[in-house]
């Protein structure tokens, strides 16, 4: 594997388990990127934007705690999208 693929790029809070913890990304840190990008979309902040961006790095490196999911009021189907997309 290069070592750009290595190395870290991304915004904290859209960055993949895998990117933060310097193991490499591709296709799951894509999908990862995708349930970010469509929570956004969804709610009008990414997921743990509640969180300093240095603490949300953590908790996401961390792969201890769950990440958020959609609000009530949108549909069942695109919960579990986004759910499936940011499981580690």
């Amino acid at each position: 594997m290069s070592d750009l693929l290595k190395s870290v790029h991304g915004t904290p809070y859209w960055m993949a388990p895998e990117v933060i913890n310097d193991t490499g990304y591709g296709r799951k840190s894509d999908i990862w990127s995708v349930g970010c990008t469509v929570f956004e979309m969804a709610t009008r902040n990414p997921p743990l934007a509640h969180m300093d961006k240095m603490a949300a790095l953590f908790y996401i490196g961390a792969q201890r705690g769950e990440m958020p999911t959609l609000p009530d009021g949108f549909s069942d189907n695109a919960k579990d999208f986004v759910k499936f997309c940011l499981t580690k």
